[in-house]
């Protein structure tokens, strides 16, 4: 078992959640664990149709894929979640993220934008399933954003990029990062697109947090989910 689930180490990720919106966790899963997780995003994508793929991304995987369902219910991770948020959790969804070549790289935002959640709390378990680094795009966070109010708009209008607070995420297979719903994020356009970078994420709002029946009829959440309470 990961380090990171015994709850003797969590007060010091809640320190650094608590300050810099999210927390990176090395070796979180062993290589049989991301293998399994390939191996089912794999199965997801043999009935998926070709024109989804392509663009590099999928939402709700979790309604395509028994094993993706039970990993958003039940995995490991959810009492840590719910510990650095000091909150039940209300499940969302389960998102493959990859960027190929043609598509555009993930502007700097933050999760809860447009969300039919109120107040917008939350956080999503990021799990990388290839390597990487600044030559194939890895995720930059600002540390500390969370406790900031920004626009609600994709990508953050005058948005610098290269402010001191800015923390480049080079991870491995396995690596994860748990981060707040508020925290602003990015990446960056790889310069070697014959390297993959799929990343699988796991999303979840705050279950103290209200469903805003208007915006939740224009989201692509599952209704199903909206009262569930981890």
């Amino acid at each position: 078992m990961p380090s990171y689930l015994n709850p003797s180490h969590w007060q010091d990720l809640k320190r650094s959640f608590d300050e810099n919106g999210f927390v990176i966790l090395r070796g979180y899963c062993s290589g049989d664990e991301v293998d399994e997780m390939r191996t089912h995003l794999h199965e997801v994508h043999e009935r998926a149709a070709s024109d989804k793929i392509a663009i590099g991304s999928m939402k709700s995987l979790d309604a395509m894929h028994p094993w993706f369902q039970r990993y958003l219910l039940e995995g490991e991770h959810i009492p840590l979640i719910k510990y650095l948020i000091d909150d039940g959790l209300s499940p969302d969804n389960v998102s493959w993220i990859s960027k190929p070549k043609g598509v555009d790289r993930t502007f700097p935002h933050f999760d809860a934008l447009g969300t039919y959640r109120i107040p917008a709390a939350g956080a999503s378990l990021w799990v990388a399933l290839d390597a990487m680094d600044l030559g194939n795009g890895c995720l930059h966070y600002e540390r500390g954003s969370h406790l900031n109010i920004f626009k609600e708009a994709y990508p953050l209008p005058g948005y610098d990029e290269t402010n001191d607070r800015i923390e480049p995420v080079v991870v491995q297979p396995g690596d994860a990062v748990i981060h707040s719903a508020r925290t602003v994020h990015f990446s960056i356009d790889p310069v070697d697109y014959s390297r993959p970078r799929n990343a699988m994420v796991y999303v979840y709002w705050g279950a103290s947090s209200t469903v805003d029946k208007k915006r939740s009829a224009r989201s692509n959440a599952r209704a199903e989910l909206q009262s569930i309470v981890l």
